[in-house]
């Protein structure tokens, strides 16, 4: 057997690959004779078939077989010894036709188009400027923080009736123009809002006096006058609420009346048991840095988009577009055709590069995640999840362990805690070998700015 490789251009080859007769005899052979011994055929005994029967009912397939699978390992075989980067799997060459008839043929000639991996010469380095947005922590977010804190552990009353200085819990269900509830239309099973947040009197009237289990109709946009509000109140994104105009069924499930705690040493430690606060300004610190980090996953996602995009561009990488389209469209025969492909290619191409790149970065840079490391990621979420507060003895351990034993069991779920703990020393790496030009935006525009941004 032989394997020959000729360029074909920068990222494309031919291999062609020679099977002869000697090359697979002795396993064809060796098939068949298995078959005589297994083989059932009217007129013989078990086991006593003549070779010459055999191969004629079954010569064919079992060379057919033979042949495919030498020309398969054989393949791998030389790109891995070869140690050829191949995008996509080999396909039969558009170019070079094999003729192949196993009824006449005994040596056998095979031609695959191979797609090449890019060469990328790039370095991480300071020279390498990415934007780093952070989110401005305004007044008025630790004060929204600061009324929560205080309401959550103040005294909660439940009245009969609604009051002005009442919260309510109500369902929502959107209504079309004949009262009716609509059909895919937004709904919202535990909505929440301050009756003092309504700004029309006239709503305020209709709500005051109502009791649990009464229904109004109100539209809430016209209601709260606040988008985010009225978007945080039914659990919906902003956009879709900012040019709502629809009245909705609103059935009052809970009245509460929240005497707000006072600013005290002893809510304080309520609010942050492990923390030593004592003083309000330490109260809205502690919030501060605390929405901080928060924010701080957000503003690393839309560093990763954008460190993505600027090391892409770097890099300066070209495809074998060519093939790669045809890889696609084979892998995705019935599925795909080829004018979505033209339009979807160049998303495909740009997630193809970040894949390659980033194989490259994890090499370079000897990037590893330890099977220990897995084993305490899903041992730190799980103690957090489901064993804060308890007393870490042996039952303790025990009892966790056997947990993360089950977990670790779960190999598509091992998998993604591998591909997270591989991301977040990916995003550390750009963070110290990266310039970060870094501004600071209110969360307002900071969203604006994300939802623009392509994705990662």
């Amino acid at each position: 057997m032989n394997i020959s490789r000729e360029n074909t251009g920068d990222l494309t080859a031919v291999l062609r690959v020679e099977i002869a007769e000697l090359d697979y005899a002795e396993n064809v052979k060796k098939a068949l004779g298995d078959l005589r011994k297994k083989a059932n055929i009217p007129g013989f005994r078990a086991g006593k078939v003549p070779f010459g029967v055999v191969n004629k009912m079954y010569g064919k397939s079992v060379l057919a077989d033979e042949v495919n699978k030498m020309l398969g390992d054989s393949l791998n075989n030389y790109i891995t010894e070869n140690k050829l980067n191949i995008l996509g799997q080999p396909l039969p060459s558009v170019d070079q036709k094999d003729e192949i008839n196993f009824d006449t043929q005994k040596d056998f000639v095979f031609h695959f188009d191979i797609g090449l991996s890019p060469e990328i010469n790039l370095e991480l380095n300071k020279d390498i400027h990415v934007n780093y947005t952070e989110i401005e922590v305004a007044e008025n977010m630790v004060e929204d923080y600061m009324t929560d804190i205080r309401e959550r552990f103040g005294d909660h009353a439940h009245p009969e009736k609604v009051e002005e200085n009442s919260k309510i819990t109500a369902s929502f269900k959107q209504l079309d123009e004949e009262g009716n509830v609509l059909e895919g239309g937004i709904t919202a099973e535990d909505a929440t809002f301050a009756v003092e947040d309504v700004k029309l009197k006239t709503i305020t009237k209709l709500l005051v006096g109502k009791a649990v289990g009464d229904t109004v109709k109100l539209d809430p946009m016209r209601a709260l006058k606040d988008a985010d509000k009225v978007a945080a109140m039914l659990k919906v994104a902003k956009v879709m609420v900012e040019g709502l105009k629809a009245e909705f069924e609103v059935e009052i499930k809970e009245i509460v009346f929240i005497t707000p705690a006072e600013l005290n040493e002893e809510l304080y430690k309520k609010a942050y048991p492990s923390a030593e606060l004592k003083t309000e300004e330490d109260l809205r610190n502690r919030i501060k840095e605390d929405a901080s980090k928060q924010f701080a996953g957000e503003s690393d996602k839309l560093f990763m988009g954008k460190a993505v995009d600027v090391l892409i561009e770097k890099a300066d990488m070209k495809l074998p577009d060519s093939f790669m389209k045809r890889w696609i469209l084979e892998n995705n025969e019935g599925e795909l055709t080829a004018e979505q492909l033209e339009v979807q290619y160049d998303s495909y191409a740009n997630s193809l590069k970040w894949q390659i790149l980033q194989n490259k970065i994890v090499t370079d840079n000897k990037l590893m995640v330890s099977e220990e490391e897995v084993r305490d990621h899903v041992r730190g979420f799980i103690s957090g999840q489901y064993f804060g507060g308890m007393e870490q003895n042996e039952a303790f351990e025990s009892s966790l362990n056997g947990i993360v034993d089950n977990v670790l069991k779960n190999q598509e779920e091992v998998k993604k805690i591998y591909d997270q703990l591989y991301d977040a020393k990916i995003l550390n790496l750009f963070k110290e070998s990266l310039s970060l030009d870094v501004e600071t935006l209110p969360l307002e525009d900071f969203i604006k700015k994300a939802s623009e941004a392509p994705a990662a």
